[in-house]
């Protein structure tokens, strides 16, 4: 996988994210990162990033992870979001990096549910 072929992807399966600004930056076998821009578009009332926005990223830095190992697999798999956790520490302003660096544990965790009859 390739951020401009993902980044592609997002223009036409999810134009809400590509218009919003989100944007694969890197992946690799272990670890994603994703920025989105602060801008007027997707921001809030209070001046900062909309939390809408921010799941956004925070589950294509997650996601691309999943799509990768499933790939390296051959195999149809579904995928469904049933949780998600978040904390925030400051105001979301400017270029906000979202990062994942469970890779490995993506990888095992679809090796394992792909084994299971």
């Amino acid at each position: 996988m390739k951020p401009s072929k993902v980044n592609w992807y997002l223009l036409f399966k999810l134009p809400s994210a590509w218009i919003c600004g989100v944007r694969l930056k890197s992946i690799e076998a272990s670890k994603s990162q994703v920025t989105v821009k602060h801008r007027w578009i997707n921001q809030n009332p209070f001046k900062s990033l909309y939390f809408a926005v921010q799941n956004m990223a925070t589950e294509l830095s997650t996601g691309v992870l999943v799509m990768q190992a499933i790939q390296s697999q051959n195999q149809k798999v579904s995928m469904l979001v049933i949780e998600s956790h978040s904390e925030f520490f400051k105001k979301a302003t400017g270029r906000i990096r979202f990062e994942c660096q469970e890779g490995q544990k993506i990888n095992r965790i679809i090796d394992e549910s792909l084994r299971k009859p």
